[in-house]
């Protein structure tokens, strides 16, 4: 499968005509076989790319989440799966709800990162669509159960650089987490690049 598969041309029209140009980011990823085999089955099966909800609060900075599978003290930033014909502007808002449960938002389009998972010649593309969102109101919440996300906190968006670095830290302590955390330190480079405190 190609990149120009996941993407769906008219509506980065749309992204364009609405918040305007957008800066575009590709990485290359060598991976393990069992994380490109794992996304490789994902993308086939049920995700043609994610948002990732930069939530924004004055005073408290960024909101970050934590899961139960995630090793002790690691935080990041929230995102969602974008199913195959489902709209980006469609799954913004409901990963936003499911996730955080927070409203009152406007949102502005960051950009697009894509990545080529690597491994022995083979490769899967993914896409993350990163939006910055402000105005929020009332306290995060999780109003879908199945995330397993079990806690939340406001960090300033320079902190951003610390848990990019401590993703890309992980230690191979169960397999595939130094591929997942090295993958999900890329979009926490992209935001601090493109967020001023």
């Amino acid at each position: 499968m190609e990149l120009d598969n996941l993407l769906d041309a008219q509506e980065l029209i749309a992204l364009e005509q609405t918040y305007g140009p957008f800066p575009r980011q590709h990485c290359p990823l060598p991976v393990g076989l069992g994380h490109l085999e794992w996304w490789g089955d994902k993308v086939l099966r049920d995700r043609r790319g994610e948002v990732v909800p930069v939530i924004r609060r004055a005073g408290q900075g960024v909101l970050l989440h934590t899961k139960t599978s995630y090793p002790p003290g690691i935080y990041r930033l929230p995102s969602g799966g974008v199913s195959w014909g489902e709209k980006v502007s469609d799954a913004l808002p409901r990963e936003v709800y499911e996730e955080t449960g927070l409203s009152g938002w406007q949102a502005q389009f960051l950009g697009l990162v894509s990545y080529e998972f690597q491994c022995d010649g083979r490769a899967v593309p993914f896409v993350s669509y990163v939006f910055l969102l402000t105005g929020v109101t009332g306290s995060p919440a999780v109003h879908d159960e199945a995330e397993c996300i079990c806690g939340f906190k406001w960090m300033p968006v320079s902190g951003l650089m610390a848990v990019a670095e401590a993703l890309r830290m992980l230690p191979e302590d169960e397999p595939g987490r130094q591929d997942w955390g090295r993958f999900r330190a890329l979009v926490h480079d992209f935001v601090v690049e493109r967020v001023e405190e």
